[in-house]
């Protein structure tokens, strides 16, 4: 039998739960949290667990100066949702005049969608989905508007997305334009996934007629593989935004379907942890007839555990690794430790909650040497 992650005295797994069972932070976990509250509140600002730290801290149960400033912090997050939405709304609507669809995803379809006030979701930038054949007019679309593209001499052929940041001084956010979204593989079959997702995706009017979000299945894989991959199984968030999905629609998802397209579009092993660690730490499993039709061999299996043992501290673990091991096929396998030399900017921003390109870099690298150093020992 596996020894699961042990995160019952972690704060952020416990507020996440606390806000979806709609239940108050408990005593014990208060007392953990108290031992040192700046630790925990710049943890989860550093999370974006904030808005809902506040909210199951509200009434007392922290020291008058900590509820300041994550109340702050909501109030900051309410802000964020108003003027992006509008912004969301007004590059839905230049894409909509040059024909182009869009599908929104991640922070703001998930706060509109899954949380009761959409500013306990906060989200650094706008995440959307263009075709692949759109992506060219798009980027152009954007850059007219002011946006400045990371990468520019960089071919978009052997990239899934692209990385934008806002006009100078505008206050908007950045954008990262993606043309792939679930598949892990490349070439034809991240085309075909890609085709696949478009001919299921719902619309959603709120932010413009152009508009459209994946639909449930599909959702459900592209968060359970980007926590996998993309956060390598860390950050409580992302498990948050995958439990809020599985149990608004577990009763209607087509679990079939999930397992197939998961192992067609290579990311059965990712989809697989993803869950597990949902169920695990915040209590909502997938059944089981799926979960062991997604399950790799016990040899992978074994791999992300002893990756993942609670003994190792955070820095230190081999977590780009974890990432790879995520990949189904051997050739996904490969590109991904190639590209990892030279990561793109909208990736790395992403995985590292960054603002600042230089920064992000510096982590990722930094990230890489220790674990090449740890891997030698």
């Amino acid at each position: 039998m596996r020894q699961s992650v042990d995160r019952s005295r972690d704060p952020m797994i416990a507020v996440a739960r606390a806000f979806l069972e709609g239940q108050p932070l408990r005593h014990a976990m208060r007392a953990v949290a108290a031992l040192d509250w700046e630790a925990t509140v710049a943890r989860a600002e550093n999370e974006r667990l904030a808005p809902i730290l506040y909210i199951a801290l509200r009434g007392g149960a922290a020291p008058a100066p900590i509820l300041a400033r994550l109340r702050a912090t909501w109030m900051a997050a309410e802000r964020q949702q108003l003027l992006a939405g509008k912004q969301l709304r007004d590059i839905v609507g230049a894409f909509g005049e040059a024909g182009i669809q869009t599908i929104v995803l991640n922070g703001p379809a998930l706060a509109a969608s899954y949380y009761p006030d959409p500013a306990l979701r906060p989200f650094i930038d706008l995440d959307l989905l263009v075709r692949r054949a759109d992506r060219e007019r798009a980027l152009g679309i954007l850059c007219e508007r002011g946006y400045t593209h990371e990468s520019p001499g960089r071919s978009l052929e052997h990239v899934p997305a692209a990385y934008l940041a806002a006009p100078s001084g505008s206050g908007l956010l950045p954008v990262d334009l993606h043309w792939e979204c679930v598949a892990e593989s490349a070439g034809r079959a991240a085309e075909q996934a890609a085709e696949e997702i478009w001919s299921r995706a719902v619309p959603a009017p709120a932010w413009g007629a152009a508009a459209r979000t994946l639909a449930p299945e599909d959702l459900l894989i592209y968060l359970a593989a980007n926590f996998a991959i993309h956060h390598t199984l860390t950050g409580a968030l992302w498990q948050l935004d995958l439990a809020l999905v599985l149990r608004r629609h577990r009763g209607t998802l087509d679990w079939d379907a999930i397992a197939a397209r998961a192992r067609r579009w290579g990311a059965a092993s990712a989809v697989y942890f993803g869950l597990r660690s949902v169920g695990d730490h915040l209590g909502v499993p997938a059944p089981t007839p799926t979960m062991n039709r997604l399950r790799p061999g016990e040899l992978r299996v074994t791999l992300i555990d002893r990756l993942q043992r609670p003994e190792v501290p955070g820095p230190a673990r081999l977590e780009y690794l974890i990432g790879v091991a995520m990949l189904d096929r051997y050739s996904d396998i490969a590109r991904t430790l190639a590209s990892g030399l030279v990561p793109p900017p909208g990736w790395l921003r992403s995985r590292y909650d960054s603002r600042s390109i230089f920064a992000a870099y510096l982590t990722h690298y930094g990230r890489v040497a220790r674990s090449v150093a740890r891997a030698m020992l």
